[in-house]
């Protein structure tokens, strides 16, 4: 710090960034609250992290930038025009393909809806920057915004012990993991997996998340439930030390819109891993060398489990490959550096008002608070039921209530993320 700057002079220079959030789901946490809230610890921003019920007018005016995520529901849509009139620049960052969700892909109904589609387009088009971890997605988004930045994916370190736990060497553990309760996916691996099992007697597998037919009555096969809170996840993940970990993915345009995730965990929990050969993938795991790519199909997963399960050897030195690659390309210096690349030049422009319109005069100076939500709905409530039906009207009062917990849910590991980046500064 310079001589001449005060602790409120350093404060007020920093970029303020306001983030909103719509839930607190692993891609959110993973890929923007966290990594903000680490640059906000080391004093290089100042952040206000909101759901999108407590934002207002006031608190983007306020900010140097605003970052935004995925889909919103398309009554948040005024947070865009108050985007718009003052002038702020805006970072948009996805991680699926949201703009062409095939009418087949279970548990995205919501981003099939016109009207959050349109939101959607609104937002990337408004986005001085759009953030995005495929090449896939932004060739996609270009055709709306000539400023789609690639960006690698992050990982958080402080979640990984210095020394893995010691792993059992008279069994072969394998994993399949994913938060998808419908899971068409992992019902490929049925087949190839269950003949492994019957054929290799050492080996055990967990499935982490969904319950596959086919799998669930052998003896050897384990079910553990969905995992909310990431870092809990990725702990736990990392303290079973598991010895392959199973990554499919269909080869399909929208599938090559999603990030290499799973290469992550996999390499930085020690797993060895075995991955569909195709662009998520194969652009960053080297065959045999820092994981496996495995071509559809039964007989190429099942000779690749059958290959992984027998070549201990491999295995070992597979892990320790792909934990060295992993904390070479994905870590805090790469992903501090590629979000201040994006905020600082954003929060150095001359801001460009426009005109308030007649529509955003209509939206007051700001979203109600949780308690006004509340009294809103409860106020409102015979009326809403009237004109938007019972089913709707639960609907709405259920995401509120949903919001309040999850938001006291990131207070604590707000909180537990505060501790851990302390603690690891003092090392």
């Amino acid at each position: 710090m310079s001589p001449e700057m005060t602790p409120a002079s350093q404060a007020a220079s920093r970029p303020r960034v306001l983030a909103v959030v719509p839930g607190f789901f692993p891609s959110t946490v993973i890929g923007v609250a966290k990594p903000l809230l680490r640059l906000h610890l080391q004093g290089r921003v100042t952040l206000d992290l909101k759901l999108p019920f407590l934002v207002n007018r006031r608190a983007v005016e306020r900010a140097d930038v605003v970052v935004m995520c995925r889909v919103y529901s398309a009554s948040f849509a005024g947070m865009l025009d108050w985007v718009r009139s003052a002038g702020t620049p805006l970072i948009y960052e996805l991680d699926d393909n949201l703009v062409d969700v095939p009418a087949d892909i279970p548990g995205l109904e919501y981003a099939r809806d016109p009207d959050v589609r349109r939101l959607l387009l609104d937002s990337v088009r408004a986005a001085s920057v759009v953030r995005v971890y495929a090449p896939a997605l932004r060739d996609r988004l270009a055709e709306y915004n000539a400023h789609v930045e690639l960006v690698t994916g992050p990982l958080d370190w402080t979640l990984i012990p210095d020394r893995l736990p010691v792993r059992d060497a008279s069994r072969v553990r394998l994993v399949y993991a994913t938060s998808r309760a419908q899971d068409r996916i992992g019902r490929l691996l049925t087949a190839p997996l269950r003949r492994a099992l019957d054929k290799f007697p050492n080996t055990e597998l967990t499935i982490w998340g969904p319950q596959l037919e086919g799998l669930s009555g052998h003896p050897r096969v384990r079910h553990l439930p969905h995992v909310a809170d990431y870092d809990t996840f990725l702990s736990r993940f990392v303290a079973e030390a598991f010895d392959i970990g199973l990554a499919p993915l269909p080869d399909d345009e929208f599938h090559r819109s999603k990030s290499n995730n799973k290469f992550r965990e996999f390499a930085a929990s020690g797993v060895a891993g075995l991955y569909s050969d195709m662009v998520v993938y194969n652009t960053w795991v080297k065959d045999g060398e820092t994981g496996w790519l495995v071509a559809d199909g039964d007989e190429p997963w099942s000779a690749a489990i059958d290959r992984a399960i027998a070549g201990a050897e491999q295995r070992a030195r597979i892990a320790v490959n792909a934990q060295r690659f992993a904390r070479e390309h994905f870590n805090e210096g790469v992903t501090d550096r590629e979000w201040m690349g994006a905020i600082e030049p954003l929060a150095a422009r001359p801001r460009q008002r426009r005109a308030t319109t007649a529509r955003d005069s209509s939206l007051a100076d700001g979203s109600p608070g949780l308690v006004k939500r509340v009294g809103r709905l409860g106020a409102g409530a015979v009326g809403m039921i009237r004109r938007d039906g019972l089913k709707r009207t639960a609907q709405r009062v259920k995401g509120l209530m949903s919001s309040t917990v999850e938001l006291a849910a990131w207070e604590r590991q707000r909180r537990r993320l505060e501790r851990r980046v302390a603690e690891r500064g003092r090392q």
